[in-house]
């Protein structure tokens, strides 16, 4: 599937909507010694697909339901001795919860992925954004671009 180059702003004409007005709200992030049973509960008990991963604060790193499927369990390694250092994805990509919706719906298409941790000006977690998030407040087409980008990821 070719990629396309979008111009989101030119393309999408409902009203600003800010980050903050769509995002999930007190997300939960854990440490970098943390292990993955321990993750894997929290996202069972929390209802939620990823984690955050913080060290002094900031976050480094993001976790999956399917980083601890692929990492972990189908490489045959331990999930209680497995850490989120160990196979949390680094280099994280973010959006800030007063960017507009707009603009970090581009970010999860360029970047390929579904989900954004939301961060403050003083680059503390927030809220998390989600393709599912995205699909409340926008056109289809936005969110299908959003999709078909992560799909064509994963598709390889």
């Amino acid at each position: 599937m070719p990629r396309r180059e979008l111009d989101w702003k030119s393309r999408h004409k409902w009203a600003p909507i800010t980050v903050k007005e769509n995002m999930s709200g007190e997300v939960a992030s854990v440490a970098t010694e943390t292990c993955l049973t321990e993750i894997a509960k929290l996202m069972r008990d929390q209802n939620v697909g990823c984690v955050p991963v913080k060290e002094n604060g900031k976050v480094i790193g993001i976790i999956t339901d399917r980083d601890i499927m692929c990492r972990v369990i189908a490489s045959g390694r331990d999930p209680a001795t497995a850490t989120a250092k160990a196979i949390m994805t680094e280099d994280v990509s973010c959006c800030f919860e007063d960017d507009l919706l707009v603009d970090a719906a581009g970010i999860m298409a360029e970047k390929r992925v579904r989900r954004l941790p939301v961060l403050n000006r003083d680059e503390e977690l927030v809220g998390l954004l989600t393709a599912d998030d995205l699909a409340w407040q926008t056109d289809q087409m936005l969110l299908g671009t959003v999709i078909q980008s992560v799909y064509a990821a994963h598709a390889k």
